[in-house]
């Protein structure tokens, strides 16, 4: 669980669970996503070809297919 205090440690004014503000941080990436899209800042083949980039550079999810593949 994630808590958020004041400065002066009083209770924390929000508390998310993990899974929470996973969800949350979706929510809001899918919401920007779909206004762009309306808006025509850039076209679905555009942003897949950038998440197929990003995903190629991004170690974490490197690992997790590893991690995962080696458990078979």
């Amino acid at each position: 669980m994630i808590s958020f205090r004041k400065k002066d440690q009083s209770e924390p004014k929000i508390d998310l669970s993990v899974e929470k503000l996973s969800l949350t941080n979706t929510i809001t990436i899918e919401a920007l996503i779909q206004v762009l899209l309306k808006h025509n800042v850039f076209t679905q083949e555009e942003l897949l070809e950038e998440i197929r980039k990003m995903q190629k550079h991004t170690t974490v999810l490197k690992d997790e297919t590893k991690d995962s593949g080696s458990e078979k």
